[in-house]
């Protein structure tokens, strides 16, 4: 598309870069507070209900799962933990140990106050302060003060529909100031700031316009919120002001009473050219074309009277709540949400900047004593952290090293909400033991890493190790599934666990690799090559690799066990509800309500995939594991054990043909005929071949 650039490559080059350069090892000290915006729309709540009807029942969750892919590579977000209810106590768990495990300390909520009108409060009184883990993390409120108008979804036009207006009086303000006291001050976990109870004001050169410009006015209102506060026996109140832009507003707002300035975020508009560029047609512009933008604008803000916190963004697209049916590139001005995008917001270009914010924010003689990310769940807006599924927890991963993860020897993440059964619950948070090596790089794309655990060895002695692939559908999932349980385990029986990301189908799509699953097994080749590369310095024997996996990763297990002729010499494979062949027809044959894997050779469907077999015969050859069973050499295979569903009674289709107890049957059929050893098992079955 015109004005569109390809940054993957200039990106993977600036990684490495840093890495090079040292900038991505683990500092065990957290001196600063760590904030996170977070926005409060996904929850049903009564205004939604007044402005947009029953469709509105989920919030903005409506958008993200409607959200629709806009140009190559544009990744669409979908939470690995499920589309978690922002007022529901037990989801806002999930989120608190998330973020408080990964260094993040305060959760600075959006809060929307219109002289009395409030909304969206469900998120604190309902959620957080009704969690059970509350005493993990602190809160504050950033008081929104902007018109609230309908930005979502609306016709690509200047006007915006208003849904609630602010007074713009002292008298708004005190109230907020009044409610806060007996409803969110008086809590324990409400966040101070050098022992003063904090409140943002978003955005102040609107507030600064609307109160008539006039000092004083906001002078005294301030002095009277905090003589309310002093009064009510809550000590001292902090009051920070956002975006203040321009910077020659500075020396008019220190003198309005605020102890401190942020940003809530910078985007693309703050990237260079970026008028010309959007005038020229440029719509998509890079992540990393922020580094020198930040720093040179936090420099500036530091110049002022006032602490600066500086702020980091997570990225930037807010497509989901652009109009479907609106064409992109847009074609015309940037009438927010119709702006621009950032694409490549990778894990190693925002590592850089929260180092970069740290560096600055302890430099600052000012003592700013935080750094604002923003944000924690702005999903809508392309700012998250939540771990997803294009992602992973890559991104959160970034605040735990430079800020430290909590506990320290812990890696924090979360499980996967199983998106094929509608009543599961969605994922929660675990931990797990901190790798030996986090986030090894096998490749240039950001899902082409690995963690590596190993257990005490004695001196000079070698390990076994088992590598495992995450199921999922080769479009879903994460390596850290299951490795909570997988990894005491192993570290028992004394051998080195790894855990590998691969790229997935869409990923493939997105680079024009066909079929998609190419990627994804080639990935797993990969991954297992480097740590068969690494094993002298890990200390493991290469003659012992074993495979694990479910699902998906269970196919990926086998197809890399047998590809080559076994060339990797795999001892031994535990795989879960395998795929054991991606031939549409021997599926159909084995099992005959077979609907899975056309997605992964390019196909809309199961019976278009199966129309055209014979075009893709080349691929289904070379990938489907029971064809290379049958053709490789019987000596050189693994051992094969496998966990699998009960067959159905007879007469009976299977309830789940995805994960069809047939697979295994017909494959231990297959491995019988060859002379290959092959059975039911357990993971004590695959240890012992492992240590023999």
């Amino acid at each position: 598309m015109r004005g569109m650039k390809t940054t993957s490559c200039c990106v993977w080059a600036f990684a490495a870069a840093l890495s090079a350069a040292g900038l991505f090892g683990t500092e065990p000290a957290k001196p600063l507070d760590v904030v996170a915006v977070y926005y409060p729309h996904w929850h049903q709540y009564p205004k939604g209900d007044e402005w947009f009807g029953p469709s509105w029942k989920e919030g903005e969750w409506t958008f993200v799962k409607t959200m629709k892919s806009r140009f190559p590579g544009h990744k669409v977000f979908k939470p690995l933990p499920g589309y978690l209810n922002g007022k529901d106590p037990a989801d806002v768990e999930t989120e608190i140990e998330l973020a408080s495990g990964n260094g993040i300390n305060v959760f600075l909520y959006d809060y929307y106050w219109y002289n009395g009108q409030k909304t969206q409060e469900e998120a604190i009184e309902q959620g957080f302060l009704k969690a059970k883990n509350r005493g993990k993390m602190k809160f504050a409120l950033m008081w929104c003060y902007h018109e609230r108008v309908n930005s979502f979804r609306p016709p690509y036009v200047k006007e915006r529909k208003p849904l609630m207006n602010l007074a713009h009086t002292p008298e708004e303000f005190l109230g907020l100031i009044d409610y806060s006291i007996t409803h969110y001050f008086n809590q324990p976990e409400y966040w101070r700031k050098d022992g003063k109870l904090f409140l943002s004001v978003y955005n102040v050169p609107y507030l600064w316009e609307k109160w008539g410009k006039d000092a004083a006015k906001v002078k005294n209102a301030f002095a009277e919120a905090r003589r309310r506060v002093k009064a009510a026996g809550l000590g001292e109140l902090h009051i920070n002001g956002q975006n203040v832009c321009p910077a020659s507003l500075l020396p008019v707002v220190e003198e309005l009473g605020f102890d401190s300035l942020t940003d809530y975020g910078l985007n693309t508009w703050r990237v260079p050219n970026y008028r010309a560029r959007w005038n020229a047609g440029e719509r998509v512009f890079g992540f990393q074309e922020l580094d020198g933008v930040l720093q040179k604008h936090w420099a500036e803000m530091r110049k002022g009277k006032l602490p600066y916190i500086p702020v980091v963004p997570t990225g930037w697209d807010a497509t989901a709540r652009c109009r479907n049916d609106v064409a992109f590139p847009w074609n015309g001005a940037d009438y927010y949400p119709y702006c621009g995008t950032f694409t490549n917001a990778v894990p190693e270009v925002f590592e850089k900047y929260l180092r970069d914010a740290k560096a600055a924010a302890e430099a600052d003689p000012k003592k700013p004593g935080a750094v604002y990310i923003n944000a924690w769940n702005e999903y809508t807006e392309g700012c998250f952290l939540l771990p997803n599924v294009r992602g992973g927890d890559l991104m959160l991963r970034c605040v735990g090293r430079v800020f430290g993860h909590n506990p320290s020897d812990k890696l924090t993440s979360c499980t996967m909400k199983h998106w094929w059964d509608p009543k599961a619950k969605n994922g929660t948070a675990f931990t797990v033991d901190m790798p030996t090596y986090e986030n090894l790089k096998y490749g240039p794309h950001m899902r082409q890493s690995l963690d590596v655990w190993l257990p005490a060895r004695s001196a000079g002695g070698k390990t076994p190790v088992l590598i495992n692939i995450h199921g999922g559908g080769w479009s879903d999932g994460d390596r850290l599934g299951g490795i909570a349980s997988m990894w005491p385990k192993c570290r028992k029986e004394g051998i080195a666990l790894v855990s590998i990301s691969y790229r997935m189908v869409h990923d493939a799509r997105d680079a024009g690799i066909k079929p998609p699953v190419k990627a994804c097994l080639d990935d797993a080749v990969a991954a297992i090559e480097y740590v068969k590369a690494h094993a002298d310095e890990w200390g493991i024997d290469v003659g012992r690799i074993g495979l694990t996996g479910g699902s998906a990763g269970a196919c990926s297990s086998l197809y890399a066990s047998l590809q080559g002729d076994c060339a990797l010499g795999i001892r031994a494979l535990l795989v879960h509800s395998p795929q054991t062949s991606i031939d549409p027809k021997e599926m159909k044959e084995w099992i005959p309500n077979s609907r899975y894997g056309s997605h992964a050779f390019g196909y809309g469907s199961f019976n278009d995939w199966l129309e055209h077999r014979a075009d893709v015969l080349p691929w289904i050859e070379k990938f489907s594991p029971a064809g290379l069973l049958r053709a490789c050499t019987a000596a050189k295979a693994p051992v094969f054990l496998y966990t699998c569903p009960a067959l159905p009674k007879a007469g009976e289709l299977p309830a789940d043909p995805t994960h069809a107890g047939m697979f295994c049957v017909k494959f231990e059929e297959i491995c019988k005929s060859r002379g290959v050893a092959c059975r039911r098992g357990n993971d004590s079955d695959l240890f012992a071949e492992l240590k023999k």
